[in-house]
């Protein structure tokens, strides 16, 4: 009983915080990355009890009385939330009708865990009220973390285990990937998708400042650029490269974009080229080889080829949510052209997309990527929408770039149950989708600007 009382203060103050202090549904969303990641199931649990799943509990609860009270924003249901309650329906059925009491429930800890309290904030981010300030502050909130996440991931590179905190960071009971920067997440892809994100806010605020806070802006930025770095990750340095170019490449004149692409191509092609074998094999994890290392691009086709036949042979429903492992060891016996299928069988996929697929088949990855395209297309409506509060278009591409970031590293990791990623993705997704409304209240205003203007003009001409 004691632990849990533990884990409930620590909730509970964290709660009582962020309600007194800001009264802001965003603010709690915030709270939930905030504990969900640095004081979450590694740094203390009892069976599935942590402090941030209680703290999403006083989040739900503080929503509802919110609502009771006239405090939040109700929207009204839009295509996009019919394709995120659709999809969160789509994984329930596949998981439930398949084995979810595999490994001791893990199919639906996962279900529970990884996306139906995503979902949760999602909703709490679309309906909470939306301005200038809670926007700036989810802005401000994930350059800050971001600046945190790099600092700790340098560290960790550097084996200064007397300055990262939380201690267990530097625990031998957490091997994988030790060595690399993988944060409070325990994994170099989540902590890399978290500073990318941070880096995308960051780059947010330089419309706003000045001298001194545009210099702040680029030392916060090159600190969590080389937090980035020390991930010692190939894929969360593109996706993050490729998010910020979209913030860069979208903000600047039509004029300038083409020389800026050219510009990169050429520069990222002289790079690769000049440092391909060091880019494909170097030392990152303490405890695998530099030629494990290496052995793992050659991994990616055999995981592919594997995820792709599982599809073929259930292409509607798939195998069943979680079910991935119990059912690719009926492929590994075979050889396909010079790939030898065995070497995949100690992995789980390493393709969020591929794992969509030959889990759920097209119907749950039918689903999943209408949500996505959704998404992406509201966002982009948002941000191309001149009527639009800069704000609130600012928030749309901070948006497209962190989903472009997620999808990239997507394609060589199942970023879709990495801890904390899925939170962070549809709480910024809830929170664009309900500045929406924003586009169509200033065409309408407009409108109705106009329209009056024309009556006014009718009456005068009327009476002289």
């Amino acid at each position: 009983m004691t632990p849990i009382i533990a884990i409930a203060g620590i909730a509970g103050l964290v709660w009582a915080i962020v309600l007194f202090r800001y009264g802001d549904l965003v603010a709690g969303c915030l709270a939930v990355l905030l504990v969900g990641s640095v004081f979450g199931h590694a740094f203390f649990h009892l069976s599935v009890i942590t402090a941030d799943r209680l703290l999403i509990g006083g989040l739900i609860g503080t929503y509802i009385v919110y609502r009771r009270l006239d405090l939040a924003d109700p929207k009204q249901i839009e295509k996009s939330d019919l394709a995120v309650f659709l999809f969160i329906a789509v994984l329930a059925f596949s998981t439930l009708t398949s084995n979810w009491r595999l490994n001791g429930g893990q199919p639906l800890a996962t279900l529970l865990f990884f996306f139906c309290l995503p979902v949760v904030m999602y909703w709490i981010g679309r309906q909470t009220k939306l301005t200038e300030r809670s926007v700036f502050t989810i802005f401000g909130f994930l350059a800050v973390f971001a600046v945190y996440l790099g600092l700790t991931a340098f560290a960790e590179t550097r084996q200064l285990w007397s300055v990262v905190f939380p201690k267990y960071i530097a625990s031998p009971a957490y091997a994988e990937f030790f060595g690399r920067g993988r944060g409070p997440f325990l994994n170099p892809v989540g902590c890399g998708l978290y500073m990318s994100a941070g880096l995308f806010g960051a780059v947010q605020w330089w419309p706003r400042l000045r001298l001194v806070g545009r210099g702040v802006i680029v030392l916060s930025a090159s600190v969590i650029l080389l937090g980035i770095y020390c991930t010692l990750t190939r894929s969360v340095w593109i996706g993050a490269g490729i998010g910020l170019l979209m913030i860069v490449g979208l903000s600047i004149p039509k004029s300038w974009r083409i020389p800026l692409l050219i510009a990169v191509v050429i520069t990222g092609s002289v790079v690769v080229a000049a440092k391909s074998d060091k880019l494909n094999s170097f030392k990152r994890d303490k405890y695998v080889s530099v030629k494990d290392m290496s052995e793992s691009v050659s991994l990616r086709p055999i995981l592919a080829t594997v995820a792709w036949k599982m599809f073929l042979d259930r292409p509607l429903i798939g195998c069943g949510f979680g079910q991935y492992k119990e059912y690719d060891i009926e492929y590994l016996q075979l050889v396909v052209g010079d790939l030898g299928l065995e070497k995949a069988r100690p992995y789980h996929q390493h393709n969020v997309f591929l794992a969509m697929l030959a889990q759920m088949g097209m119907l749950g990855f039918g689903a999943w990527m209408i949500m996505l395209g959704l998404w992406t297309r509201n966002a982009w409506t948002l941000w191309s929408s001149r009527q639009a509060p800069s704000w609130a278009r600012q928030h749309a591409l901070l948006f497209l770039s962190l989903l472009a970031a997620y999808s990239f590293n997507g394609m060589f990791h199942d970023v879709s149950v990495i801890s904390m990623a899925n939170m962070l993705l549809f709480f910024v997704a809830g929170v664009c989708q309900g500045l929406v409304p924003q586009t169509r209240g200033a065409v309408d205003a407009r409108v109705a600007a106009t329209t009056s203007e024309r009556r006014m003009g009718r009456a005068v001409r009327l009476s002289t």
